[in-house]
């Protein structure tokens, strides 16, 4: 049995695009946000209803949705003194 030879030059990429959703956590993430929203219209069953009953459990779950990290960049702008405050600045 012969090997076939594959025409893969380096620098291209092979497979799925970056950032491509495997199909299978597509479904499942599908079919679990059709049976939450369905259980939405359940006065009794109810994310609502749960979080009422069990607020400190929710707010736990409710912590982890919030961002964490905040990644800024800051740049500190100095203003320009008058020549009669510099040159008190050098004793402070």
């Amino acid at each position: 049995m012969a090997k076939t030879s594959t025409s893969f030059k380096k620098g291209e990429a092979k497979g799925r695009p970056k950032g491509a959703v495997n199909q299978l956590t597509k479904t499942v993430r599908d079919t679990v946000m059709a049976v939450f929203n369905n259980l939405q219209s359940d006065p009794i069953a109810n994310l609502e209803s749960w979080a009422k009953d069990q607020p400190t459990e929710f707010y736990k779950i409710a912590s982890k949705l919030i961002l964490s990290e905040i990644n800024a960049s800051v740049e500190v702008i100095t203003p320009k003194l008058p020549d009669f405050m510099k040159a008190n600045e050098s004793k402070s």
